[in-house]
């Protein structure tokens, strides 16, 4: 299984950071709460948006959310294909799900589990989008993480991603 990096390598494609604003580019934002502290944009190069809440015990449950300018068109069924590959190859992987289906009528694939990074159990949730705005294509990620005994409380951002052409 190839992972979505290797997918656009292999089809020659290239993709280059949207900066938020940008025009001709779609407008994404995410539905968070007051607790989360957004992250300058100078300290995550190509993020469209770094979000966390204040650490607890050194660790900071975090929002990353990423929008990028594919160079051609691209097979989106075969492009999400690969969207679980990254995911299934994290320490003690758990899958708690994945799907490839429509998001806010966009073609998308979603896969959440836990898994294991020293002694922490974390609890991810990665959604790849793929948007049209007239003959360019835009591929978005939104990963959230958060400790696995806190994900109640991360469950609702998930439905918050929000995308406008």
């Amino acid at each position: 299984m190839t992972t979505i990096a290797e997918y656009l390598v292999a089809a020659d494609i290239e993709i280059a950071p949207v900066e938020r604003g940008s025009e001709g580019t779609p407008e994404v934002s995410i539905a968070l709460s007051e607790d989360w502290q957004t992250i300058d944009a100078a300290m995550f190069p190509g993020a469209y948006g770094v979000f966390t809440r204040p650490p607890e015990d050194g660790w900071a449950d975090n929002v990353v959310l990423l929008v990028g300018k594919l160079s051609k068109p691209v097979n989106a069924a075969e492009l999400l294909e690969s969207a679980f590959t990254d995911a299934r190859q994290l320490p003690q992987w758990q899958e708690l799900g994945a799907e490839i289906g429509d998001y806010q009528g966009y073609p998308s694939a979603a896969v959440t589990g836990t898994y294991a990074m020293d002694t922490l159990v974390l609890w991810v949730h990665t959604r790849y989008v793929i948007v049209a705005v007239g003959t360019d294509e835009f591929l978005i990620q939104l990963t959230v993480t958060a400790k696995a005994d806190q994900i109640s409380s991360e469950a609702g951002i998930l439905g918050g991603l929000e995308i406008r052409v």
